[in-house]
C-alpha cells in the first residue's frame, strides 16, 4: 500500500491511545471529531521516523450524509510528500475511527492511480481491548506552529515500552491536536480554519502532485556549525521535484 498506509496508521492509532479520560480530551484522544461542522480543516508538517520523509497533511471534513439516523461526517486525509506524488483518504465516520463500526465507507487515491473505494465489512467486529494506558498531563504550554503560538495541553502517554507525547486544544478543529511525538513521528499544526478551498474534497482533482493549489511555506531552518543558515521553502521543495 505504500507510505500512505503507514501514515494513516501512525493518525489513527496515536490519538485513540486511551479511551477513558473525560470531556474535550477523552474525545480527542478517543479519535473522535470535536464539535464536528463540515469545512473544518486543518494542515500539518509530518516527520515519519520509519521513512525519514517529510510530509505535509491536510485534515478536512468535506461533506456529511444520514447513515441508519446517524449523522457520518466524511472525513478527508491528504498525504502530500516533500518530492513526489500524494495520496488521499476518504473516511465516512459516524463516531470515533477507533472503532471499526464507525468506519462506514473507505475511498481512497494513490498516486496516478484513479480513486477506489475500499470494502468494508457489513458488520465488522469491534474494536479490541487497547492495552492500559498512564495519562500524565503536564499543564498548559505555548506550541509554536507556522499560524502562530498555540496554547496547548500537554499530555504524556505511557502504553507498556512506548511513551507519546499530544498537545491538544479544542479549538484546532477537526480533532483538536496541535503536535503529536510519537516513535513513529512528529505531527505539528501548520494553521486551521472554516471553509475555503482548503476545506473541499480533492480525491477526485486532476492535480495528484500537490501543486493543485497554493500551500502555506515554511521556511526550514538548517543549523550549520551553531549558525543557522537559510533552507528552501516547500514551495522550492516541491519545484525541485518537478
Amino acid at each position: 500500500m505504500g507510505h500512505g498506509i503507514t501514515l494513516l496508521f501512525f493518525l489513527l492509532t496515536l490519538p485513540v491511545a486511551v479511551t477513558a479520560q473525560q470531556g474535550v480530551v477523552g474525545d480527542v484522544l478517543a479519535g473522535k471529531l470535536v464539535k464536528p461542522k463540515v469545512g473544518q480543516w486543518a494542515w500539518y508538517d509530518l516527520n515519519d521516523t520509519a521513512s525519514g520523509r517529510r510530509f505535509v497533511l491536510r485534515q478536512a471534513i468535506v461533506g456529511e450524509e444520514k447513515v441508519d439516523r446517524k449523522t457520518g461526517y466524511w472525513v478527508e486525509l491528504e498525504i502530500i510528500p516533500r518530492v513526489g506524488y500524494k495520496s488521499v483518504y476518504k473516511m465516512l465516520l459516524t463516531g470515533p475511527a477507533s472503532d471499526p463500526r464507525h468506519v462506514r465507507r473507505v475511498i481512497m487515491r494513490q498516486g496516478l492511480s484513479p480513486p477506489q473505494v475500499v470494502e468494508v465489512p457489513n458488520e465488522p467486529e469491534e474494536a479490541p481491548e487497547l492495552p492500559k494506558t498512564q495519562r500524565e498531563s503536564l499543564g498548559m504550554e505555548d506550541i509554536e506552529t507556522a499560524a502562530g503560538v498555540i496554547r496547548a495541553e500537554h499530555l504524556k502517554l505511557t502504553t507498556a515500552d512506548k511513551t507519546s507525547d499530544v498537545w491538544i486544544n479544542e479549538k484546532v478543529r477537526p480533532m483538536g491536536i496541535v503536535r503529536m511525538v510519537s516513535p513513529e513521528g512528529e505531527l505539528l499544526l501548520r494553521n486551521y480554519g472554516q471553509g475555503g478551498d482548503d476545506a473541499r474534497s480533492v480525491i477526485d482533482d486532476d492535480s495528484i502532485m500537490g501543486e493543485g493549489r497554493p500551500l502555506p511555506e515554511t521556511k526550514i531552518e538548517v543549523r550549520v556549525n551553531g549558525e543557522e543558515q537559510g533552507g528552501p521553502t516547500d514551495a522550492e521543495e516541491q519545484g525541485a521535484a518537478n
